[in-house]
């Protein structure tokens, strides 16, 4: 069996990509408590055809993180079901809300990626036989929809598409720390 995480920005060029192949890297091999590995892909909700921004590739090799041989791929309904039947992790609030009007019954399982790192910094890290849907349910705790309807953009990975090189690192640097806080503390694998 394997565990499904599911990454989402907007083209499937710059954000997402670096944020699968981070997860991938430091995934890779792992198996959770229940025995799973896990499966991590990426997918953009607006349908274009752009290809991966050069300076998002030269800002993720930096990073340990290959994407120059990425395909976008555009969100669908059935993406979500299979590719983010455990994890859906966007980008901005209002890609978490693209994905709610697609599946509303995906919201338990969907956080902005800064949201997630946030709630688990500021929780106590999965405990060593910790479920991943139990330390999951955990961070979403008290959560309100709500919340994500506001225009704050604390939790959004801002864009840096079309931007110079300076933004495209910056977003490599804040996406790095986010899924590395997100590895430390989730129950992405037995901690024994």
């Amino acid at each position: 069996m394997a565990k499904r995480a599911l990454v989402i920005c907007t083209a499937n060029v710059c954000r997402s990509p670096v944020v699968e192949g981070l997860l991938r890297l430091a995934l890779d091999g792992a198996v959770d408590t229940d025995g799973d590995a896990w499966v991590v892909s990426s997918a953009g909700t607006a349908e274009i055809e752009p290809s991966v921004d050069r300076f998002t590739v030269a800002a993720a090799a930096r990073a340990g993180v290959d994407v120059s041989g990425h395909r976008r791929r555009t969100l669908t309904g059935d993406l979500l079901g299979t590719d983010g039947a455990d994890l859906i992790l966007t980008m901005t609030r209002a890609h978490l809300r693209h994905v709610a009007v697609l599946d509303p019954s995906a919201w338990t399982r969907t956080f902005t990626l800064l949201e997630l790192a946030r709630r688990a910094s500021a929780s106590a890290p999965a405990g060593d036989d910790e479920p991943f849907a139990a330390w999951l349910g955990r961070m979403g705790a008290h959560r309100r929809a709500s919340e994500m309807m506001r225009p704050d953009s604390a939790d959004d990975v801002a864009d840096p598409y079309g931007g110079p090189a300076s933004e495209h690192e910056a977003m490599v640097e804040q996406v790095v720390a986010a899924v590395t806080t997100l590895v430390r503390n989730g129950s992405w694998r037995p901690k024994g």
